[in-house]
């Protein structure tokens, strides 16, 4: 008797964010190396992020807040305002004790209320939503955003879930990884290709604000050798 054939996973909603800042030349993004003990992507590095929570709200609001909370929670970077618009104005060791607070379990959400603080979603650029192929035991519904990096703040990797955080030339970053001196994997190298088209931030804001976002699910030959349907552009 056959086997009944297998039912692919349901993806998990998950956000992330591409912090930006300038570089010479081109533009830097913050990245960091997941845990050897990671389930997903082990020993990768990524742009800061992870799964929905139901802290988060609800979709499809939620993508926004958790990429923010994520990246407060796994580099320090905290995009918040407060009620008049101003962003937020905690020194560094203000922001080390909310991350340890947050850390600690407490919800980011009340603790920003707490200060008169709330993330920053409405100028957080959604940029694109990536799928993870049927093919994967773990798969994810991730929404990838887009943000400056804030005056004033250091990024600093956690160490807990993430390792070894850098900021880094997307140009850089490909060139490494083909020297086999960091992995990444294919949705991420596939943005970093995109983030070296431009020459500065300035562009790509204006051509992240230009394009329209579609869905896409990489399709694979059983040998992780992904590709985009429609060519590597068709996204």
């Amino acid at each position: 008797m056959q086997n009944a054939p297998s039912v692919p996973m349901v993806p998990r909603p998950a956000a992330t964010v591409m912090l930006l800042r300038p570089a010479n030349p081109g533009i830097a993004v913050y990245m960091t190396r997941r845990s050897s003990r990671s389930r997903f992507m082990p020993d990768a590095y990524v742009f800061p992020g992870g799964a929905v929570d139901a802290a988060d709200g609800e979709l499809p609001g939620a993508f926004a807040t958790a990429g923010l909370r994520e990246l407060f929670e796994e580099a320090g970077v905290l995009l918040a305002r407060d009620a008049h618009g101003a962003p937020a104005g905690l020194d560094g060791p203000a922001l080390a004790a909310l991350r340890a607070e947050a850390a600690g379990g407490a919800s980011l959400a009340t603790l920003l209320e707490q200060r008169g603080l709330r993330l920053d979603v409405e100028r957080t650029l959604y940029y694109s939503n990536w799928i993870t192929p049927t093919s994967e035991p773990i798969r994810f519904d991730a929404r990838f955003f887009i943000a400056l990096a804030p005056e004033g703040q250091i990024a600093a990797a956690d160490a807990i879930e993430v390792h070894d955080g850098m900021w880094v030339a997307a140009a850089d970053a490909i060139a490494r990884a083909d020297r086999n001196e960091l992995t990444i994997r294919f949705p991420t190298r596939k943005h970093l290709e995109r983030l070296a088209r431009f020459e500065n931030v300035e562009a790509f804001l204006e051509h992240a604000r230009a394009r329209e976002v579609v869905a896409v699910m990489p399709y694979d030959d059983g040998t992780e050798n992904y590709g985009v349907p429609g060519g590597a552009d068709a996204w």
